[in-house]
C-alpha cells in the first residue's frame, strides 16, 4: 500500500493521531524569522504548518496528493489547494510560474520515491526552503523488537541528500510520545500516517511487540533543514 492511500483511508480521523506532526510543524515554523508573502507547502496534509505559521501571507498553495487531506486543510482568502504529487516533475514547472518566495514541507518528504531527485527539483526553483523529514530513527526500538526494517531513510541518508542540494542549517529533532498501553500504541502507528501504510507487522510480529516491547513510548526522529533567512 502506498502512503497516500493510507492517508486517504484514515483522513477523517487523522487529526486525532497527528500530534507529533503538529509539533514538528511548530518547530519548523519557529525557524521562519520574517514574513514570506507567497508560500507553497508540499505534502501539506491537514494543515499543520499552515496553522503553525504566524506571519501574514498573500498566497498559500497547499499541495497534497490525497484529496481527503486537502479537504481537511484550512481554506480562506489567499489559500489555493492543489492535488499533486511532489515526485512529479510537472509540478515544478507549474510552481516555477507561481511567483512563490518560500517553499516548505513538513513531515512529508520521507515518502519521496527518490529524495535526492525531488530535493534537486525543489532546489531548481531557487527559493528559500524550510523542510522537516522523518528518518528511520522513528520507531527505532519498536522495529528492533519486531525484527522489521524502517520503510524510510536513515538520518545519514537524509542529511546527505539535503547537503547535496542545499546550503542549509540542519539540526535533528527527537520526540517521545507516551501511551497507556501497547494496543493504543499500535493503533496510533496504524492511524497516524507515520508508518506510511507499510504493513510490516504480521500477527506474529504484533504478538512479539505486545509481549516484548518494554518502552511506554514511541521514538521519533526528524531532520530539520532551513535556508530561509
Amino acid at each position: 500500500m502506498q502512503p497516500q492511500r493510507e492517508f486517504r483511508r484514515f483522513a477523517s480521523g487523522y487529526g486525532r493521531y497527528s500530534l507529533i506532526q503538529e509539533r514538528v510543524a511548530k518547530a519548523l515554523a519557529s525557524k521562519i524569522a520574517r514574513p514570506y508573502g507567497r508560500i507553497v507547502d508540499l505534502g501539506c496534509g491537514s494543515g499543520g504548518f499552515f496553522r503553525a505559521y504566524e506571519h501574514p501571507f498573500t498566497k498559500y498553495c497547499a499541495v497534497d496528493l490525497a484529496p481527503q487531506m486537502l479537504s481537511l486543510h484550512p481554506g480562506g482568502e489567499g489559500v489555493e489547494k492543489l492535488e499533486a504529487d511532489f515526485d512529479d516533475p510537472c509540478l515544478y514547472d507549474r510552481l516555477r510560474k507561481g511567483g512563490f518566495d518560500l517553499l516548505v514541507s513538513s513531515s512529508a518528504l520521507q515518502w519521496s520515491r527518490d529524495l535526492d531527485l525531488t530535493l534537486g527539483r525543489i532546489a531548481s526553483l531557487d527559493l528559500p526552503v524550510a523542510l522537516a523529514i522523518f528518518t528511520s530513527g522513528t520507531f527505532e526500538s519498536l522495529h528492533r523488537t519486531a525484527g522489521t526494517i524502517s520503510p524510510i531513510r536513515s538520518r545519514e541518508e537524509t542529511v546527505a541528500a539535503i547537503e547535496r542540494n542545499f546550503d542549509a542549517e540542519i539540526d535533528i529533532l527527537r520526540y517521545e510520545l507516551y501511551f497507556s498501553d501497547r494496543l493504543s500504541m499500535l493503533r496510533y502507528i496504524k492511524r497516524s500516517g507515520v508508518s506510511g501504510g507499510k504493513r510490516q507487522l504480521s500477527f506474529a510480529r504484533t504478538k512479539k511487540i505486545l509481549q516484548e516491547y518494554t518502552l511506554a513510548y514511541l521514538e521519533f526522529e526528524v531532520v530539520r533543514a532551513v535556508t530561509a533567512p
